[in-house]
């Protein structure tokens, strides 16, 4: 799960996608509104993996440039849309910024709505 990202022709720079993962939770979960992650995709692979290795977080490196994918749960307080937007800019922002690699995509998938347990009260 390694990627080699070359930086010149004679230096190379390698950044792990699992580096680049704990980059983009770090930076979604910053953001107002977001309550969790929740992995999409399960693939054969993963019923052999741990369950604390699960990552909600994809991430594709091909030449020098990145494309990331999250699936996020939000707060039933904040407006899905913003929240989501606010989320592809903090996640392309860090990752460029921290390492270097130019970020051409970030999908955000919300898969659910987090609602408090003092509105449920409210509501009945």
């Amino acid at each position: 799960m390694s990627k080699t990202v070359r930086t010149e022709e004679t230096n190379s720079l390698k950044i792990f996608e699992n580096v680049i993962c704990k980059i983009v939770e770090i930076a979604a979960s910053d953001v107002e509104g977001v309550c969790g992650f929740v992995k999409s995709k399960v693939s054969f692979a993963d019923l052999f993996i741990r369950a604390g290795q699960h990552s909600a977080v994809d991430v594709k490196v091909s030449d020098g440039s990145a494309e990331i994918s999250l699936g996020i749960n939000v707060s039933g307080k904040c407006k899905v849309k913003n929240t989501a937007e606010k989320v592809q800019q903090r996640v392309k922002d860090d990752v460029q910024s921290m390492t270097g690699i130019a970020v051409t995509k970030v999908n955000v998938y919300i898969y659910g709505i987090v609602f408090d347990s003092e509105d449920n009260e409210n509501n009945k």
